[in-house]
């Protein structure tokens, strides 16, 4: 009987580094390390964009981007709180990686941001960081613009609008 193994992204601290060096390639600037856990979730699963609150404004541009709701998705997402959770011991895993490895810049960890240092990176990731962006455009946009854009905490903020528990483990 042969034995198959099926590789899951969003359980792949590696894919995971891969995914947060192109958000921080996309913002251009630093992120909030919250911020960025909640941007990897919905670049892994952007079905999940559908279950935010969001302003009329911001519901058209995700419109615009033509995204599947998750009830079309082949894969039957839990709630996105269930799914924060899941991802949690992955994106922490890259995050120290990433720190680790000198890819992010010291200084702003100290103010719990993650900013990439590209002296430390090496070109090809980049390049293939910048290419992948390059094919999920309005997607990477979308996140690192408008959803960025949103405060953190609060009653309009982008953890209680994406029905997140504002409270969790300190990462």
């Amino acid at each position: 009987m042969s034995s198959y193994r099926v590789w899951y992204a969003a359980r792949d601290p590696y894919h995971c580094i891969f995914r947060m060096i192109r958000l921080l390639e996309a913002k251009g600037g630093p992120i909030p390390l919250e911020q960025l856990r909640i941007l990897d979730m919905f670049l892994m699963f952007p079905s999940l964009l559908h279950r935010l609150t969001l302003t009329a404004d911001l519901r058209e541009k995700l419109r615009a981007l033509q995204i599947d709701a998750p009830s079309k998705s082949f894969v039957r997402l839990p709630g996105t709180a269930s799914v924060w959770q899941d991802l949690q011991i992955y994106q922490l895993t890259a995050i120290k990686r990433l720190a680790g490895l000198g890819l992010l810049r010291r200084e702003e960890l100290l103010d719990r941001n993650a900013s990439l240092d590209h002296s430390q990176a090496p070109a090809k990731l980049i390049e293939h960081a910048i290419s992948q962006n390059h094919n999920a455009q309005p997607l990477l946009r979308f996140l690192v613009e408008d959803l960025c854009s949103l405060p953190m905490a609060g009653s309009q903020g982008l953890v209680r609008r994406a029905g997140l528990p504002s409270r969790g483990p300190v990462t």
